[in-house]
């Protein structure tokens, strides 16, 4: 067995992870760039997705601190238990430097200590679905040398398609190329968006938010279609900020779109678009994670 650790940019609750012995990492959250907040532990989801539509503010994000990892890492290293952490892509934060930063500091002092930290390339809903796998190894006693293995094949193939309702937050977070922000503030069209080797790329423009949503399908469609992958080999989840309705109505279309279950319609599954994504991509970001399912990797190993 080994301890599965990740960041808050996965879409966990903080009751799910506990649930299932993961260990969040908190990003911090700032509204005015002078205090700042655990994300989850400090201010709730709930909390941050209101103040951002009643105020109009665009909050910005900061990542944990090597002490944080530190913190989070001693417990299982004095009790030599080895450690998976799950950052969010590094193309997006620094998370992952501070991560590795902290295993390298407590190597010098505990060198047996076994921690690895994982570069997802993803966040969100295909983050939770890696930890998720992580944590499913780890219940089946996959060895850990193989459960690195398989997780860092899922890096390369893993992600989550998705759309919102305002490039405001998207534009001023930094997270979509300049020449495509101007092209869908002139034409006043939504995207539909995905993770490529952990950016932010456009797939669809749309006049309406229905249609975008149903772009975030066709292109995830096109995903399996183009590769010739089995939908049965991979994990899916559909994800939202706030607009719940909205969620579980997609959530059918993608399930009968691809004839199976999402995790949670199987299990207890509790995911939210958390607070550190939303300060890029808004309150209307709804979206779905994909992620090979660890039992199709593993004879390949």
């Amino acid at each position: 067995m080994f301890k599965v650790i990740t960041d808050t940019a996965c879409d966990f609750t903080t009751d799910y992870a506990d649930s299932i012995g993961v260990t969040l990492i908190p990003l911090y959250i700032t509204f005015d760039g002078e205090n700042y907040y655990k994300d989850q532990f400090e201010l709730s989801t709930e909390d941050f997705y209101q103040r951002i539509m009643a105020e109009k503010v665009y909050p910005r994000t900061s990542l944990p601190s090597i002490q944080d990892y530190i913190d989070a890492f001693m417990p299982s290293v004095k009790q030599n238990v080895p450690i998976i952490t799950i950052c969010l892509s590094a193309a997006m934060s620094g998370a992952y430097n501070s991560a590795k930063t902290a295993a390298e500091q407590i190597a010098e002092e505990y060198p047996h200590a076994k921690i690895t930290v994982l570069n997802s390339q993803v966040n969100s809903a295909a983050q939770s679905l890696l930890a998720y796998e992580a944590a499913r190894m780890s219940r089946d006693n996959v060895p850990y040398e193989t459960a690195v293995k398989i997780l860092k094949k899922m890096t390369e193939t893993g992600t989550v398609y998705f759309t919102i309702g305002s490039l405001d937050y998207i534009k001023k977070g930094g997270r979509i190329g300049k020449l495509a922000s101007v092209i869908t503030e002139v034409l006043n069209i939504r995207p539909s968006l995905y993770l490529k080797n952990g950016e932010v790329n456009v797939s669809g423009l749309c006049r309406t938010r229905k249609k975008s949503i149903s772009s975030v399908l066709e292109s995830c469609k096109k995903y399996f279609t183009a590769n010739k992958i089995d939908p049965e080999s991979y994990d899916f989840t559909v994800s939202s900020a706030t607009n719940i309705d909205e969620r579980n109505e997609f959530r059918k279309a993608v399930e009968a779109a691809f004839n199976t279950k999402c995790v949670e319609s199987k299990e207890r599954f509790d995911l939210r678009v958390s607070a550190v994504i939303g300060c890029h991509t808004g309150p209307a970001t709804i979206g779905i994670g994909i992620m090979p399912k660890y039992e199709t990797l593993i004879n390949s190993i």
